[in-house]
């Protein structure tokens, strides 16, 4: 068996033992297999990616067919949306629908048709740190029905960290906000918002994992709004400002960095740009109208934003990239990149990594030269930051791969390995 088949066989084994991502960070299973592929993963590898995420995979709960069927009215699924113990009924029903409908049917009329549960499924899929768009991009780039089906059911049946409020407010001010001529960047909104001490202090260390929930949507939802809100994506610019999105997610979890301390990246900020490269992905289905399209663009942006404030707004040094070396990868281009983050035991965060860099170096290129001051990595700075991303995560356990909430003084404290 060659490595697309076997990529494509063992999520369709997932789906009968498994389920994944539905809380915190589990989701492994088909992402990491998938994410082997592209990268030139062999066989072996991808059969590796899949059994490194065995262990933190949960079963799945028994079939409640009663709720599948019901799930066709659009009330009661509306009253479910947000129930994890009814994840499976949902993976259940989206399967049906798909035989029925065909996937970009379904998609459309579950994600962009502006219905009550559209609106709501469309913002969960941006819930769990990007996990379900995630999936939903994968399971559109490798073209997995049984993947588009995780990713929908993982997006109903996910909790809130009521980044739906966020997203309200944002378009609510947008709505009526004069349109400027010349909206502003991506990197100016960042750092309008640490320069907000509103919003920069509004997510507090005590918050623990709720930082998004009670902090920057709880204390400064209105104030991160008018400034998220002012990310902006007009249809004829929608590829430039997908590819200025990548690069400043790049940039976040690449120059994020403490002085004096040990390289680490940012486990959130990793994921603002693991998730960047489905996003090139979807904004070039045609099977999806163009103003959800630039919709789907404009709120990863702004919820970038609010990412960015949830690690603690912390200060970016260029010089944390520019400058990077490490002898064990200063040698390496993508190829021996690919090759060796194939080889890692890795839950598939680092191969994300290493594939949306690439993707964001290619999308980037067209625009840097035109746009430097939106597009701040930029030549070698791709490369540099995806050494680091290997080199900060070899060897590490799992859960010492990355660091939490970088720009809190605690986040490094609590890490006495990286001084």
């Amino acid at each position: 068996m060659g490595s697309i088949e076997t990529a494509t066989s063992i999520p369709q084994i997932g789906l009968s033992n498994e389920h994944v991502g539905i809380l915190g960070d589990t989701l492994v299973d088909s992402a990491s297999i998938q994410e082997a592929n592209p990268l030139g993963g062999a066989p072996e590898d991808i059969q590796r990616a899949y059994y490194d995420g065995v262990g933190i995979q949960r079963p799945i709960p028994e079939v409640d067919t009663v709720t599948v069927d019901k799930l066709a009215d659009e009330e009661f699924f509306y009253q479910t949306l947000g129930t994890i113990t009814q994840y499976t009924s949902f993976l259940v029903f989206f399967q049906h629908h798909m035989e029925k409908h065909g996937c970009k049917e379904t998609v459309n009329k579950y994600v962009f048709s502006r219905s009550n549960v559209a609106e709501k499924t469309l913002a969960r899929l941006y819930e769990g740190a990007y996990h379900p768009i995630i999936h939903l991009g994968l399971g559109i780039e490798f073209q997995q029905p049984g993947i588009i089906a995780e990713a929908l059911a993982q997006a109903a049946a996910h909790d809130d960290s009521h980044i739906s409020t966020l997203f309200e407010a944002c378009e609510a001010q947008a709505g009526i906000a004069y349109p400027p001529a010349n909206p502003k960047s991506l990197i100016q909104l960042l750092n309008e918002t640490r320069a907000n001490e509103t919003i920069r202090t509004a997510p507090r260390w005590e918050d623990f994992g709720n930082k998004m929930r009670d902090g920057v949507v709880g204390r400064a939802n209105l104030e991160m709004a008018y400034i998220a809100s002012q990310f902006i994506v007009k249809p004829e610019d929608l590829e430039r400002r997908t590819a200025e999105m990548n690069s400043v997610c790049a940039y976040m979890a690449g120059a994020s960095q403490r002085p004096a301390r040990k390289r680490k990246i940012d486990f959130f900020y990793m994921h603002t740009l693991t998730s960047s490269i489905f996003f090139s992905v979807l904004i070039k289905q045609d099977w999806i109208k163009i103003e959800d399209r630039v919709r789907l663009v404009e709120w990863k942006g702004r919820l970038d934003l609010a990412w960015y404030v949830v690690s603690g707004s912390a200060e970016l040094y260029e010089d944390a990239v520019t400058g990077y070396h490490n002898d064990f990868s200063a040698e390496m281009g993508w190829k021996e990149l690919y090759a060796a983050v194939n080889k890692e035991h890795d839950d598939g965060h680092v191969a994300k990594m290493i594939h949306a860099l690439k993707n964001g170096q290619e999308a980037s290129r067209p625009f840097e030269e035109k746009h430097p001051d939106m597009f701040l990595v930029k030549g070698e700075m791709w490369l540099k930051i995806a050494r680091m991303a290997l080199d900060t995560t070899k060897d590490w356990q799992t859960d010492q791969k990355f660091v939490n909430f970088t720009g809190f003084d605690m986040g490094w404290k609590i890490r006495p390995d990286l001084a």
